[in-house]
């Protein structure tokens, strides 16, 4: 049994989101109940962002099943008894929104438990006329992508999230996921994949956004972060507040291409230093970066990260998003008083 709730945009979902997480500093959301030492952990399942094309179903899993149709020879029909029962992996993995900017909150790190995607596929052996995997999901979202990216070994079917069941807005009983890739083509609730024989445009892309939607490089702040408590916005002072000196500490992540580095600018990108990567675990997994700042006086610093990826791509000072992820460099200002 499904049902769901009004239909709203994705740009109008991720404004509204955004505004009720302004409410909860970004750190507290990635770090709580965790030692400040320990940063880049995982994400408590009720901070987790969210994002959906519409409302979240409410899916009985006893009545619900995964259909892998069309272009096939042996078509199957898996209940969530049948997937469970599967051998599982455990793995972390970090997830990000497409409409996520430099420095975004749409994004999260936590550990996922699923089976494997392509030995499915090849139970179910695709077609050699298929060229394209249509997947649809149980609130009417839909996204595709070509034969070779769902065959890929990293591609994985999840139903628990840090050790419980999926929670019902990250997509229980199960959801798709294509590491790299923004999160609009991982679909949440997934009860179908049907190869086909021509490319399938899905419901974002139909709307401008991403077909391919492979994670560009990105990067933002841990610690410090500016304040965003509702006097603060009304005094128009979004400084972030420390005394020196200060370790800054942050987050990169990119496609399967991983981060190869991240620089630190104090002085609004004149000058550039090397940061240190605390963790730089897999591709999939957000880079930890740390740089210490001792400044010979206080004062206001405007404080700018890049990283690059593996391909050499470097975030730029400026991205003019186009529904294909923000790249450019984040910004944080600083009041630094003396220790």
């Amino acid at each position: 049994m499904v049902s769901s709730r009004k239909v709203i945009s994705r740009r109008k979902f991720i404004r509204i989101a955004s505004g009720a997480l302004a409410l909860v500093p970004f750190s507290e959301r990635v770090f709580a109940g965790q030692p400040p030492g320990n940063i880049g952990g995982l994400t408590p399942n009720r901070e987790f962002y969210v994002t959906s094309y519409g409302g979240t179903p409410s899916v009985d899993a006893s009545r619900w099943s995964l259909k892998i149709h069309g272009l096939v020879r042996q078509p199957l029909t898996l209940s969530y008894a049948d997937i469970v029962r599967i051998p599982a992996v455990r793995q972390i993995l970090t997830l990000e929104c497409i409409g996520n900017p430099p420095d975004g909150d749409a994004i999260g790190n936590a550990e996922w438990t699923g089976i494997k995607l392509k030995p499915l596929l090849q139970q179910a052996e695709v077609k050699p006329n298929a060229v394209y995997a249509a997947m649809r999901a149980a609130d009417g979202y839909s996204t595709g992508v070509p034969l070779a990216e769902i065959m890929r070994e990293e591609n994985w079917l999840v139903y628990r999230m840090n050790g419980e069941p999926l929670p019902p807005e990250h997509g229980y009983p199960l959801r798709i996921f294509i590491p790299g890739k923004y999160g609009m083509k991982q679909p949440k609730w997934l009860t179908e994949i049907e190869f086909v024989d021509t490319p399938f445009i899905g419901y974002w892309e139909a709307r401008g956004w991403s077909n391919e939607a492979w994670r560009k490089v990105n990067s933002g702040f841990f610690y410090p972060r500016r304040p965003r408590g509702i006097l603060d916005v009304l005094s128009l002072d979004t400084s972030a507040k420390v005394t020196a000196p200060v370790d800054l500490a942050g987050w990169a992540l990119a496609g399967p291409a991983g981060i190869r580095r991240v620089e630190v600018s104090t002085d609004d990108g004149a000058t550039w230093h090397a940061a240190r990567q605390l963790g730089n675990a897999s591709p999939y997994i957000w880079t930890v970066w740390q740089y210490h700042f001792a400044p010979a006086r206080p004062g206001d610093y405007l404080v700018r990260v890049k990283a690059t990826d593996g391909n050499g791509i470097t975030q730029p000072d400026s991205y003019a998003e186009r529904g294909d992820g923000g790249t450019s460099q984040p910004r944080l200002q600083l009041k630094v008083t003396a220790a």
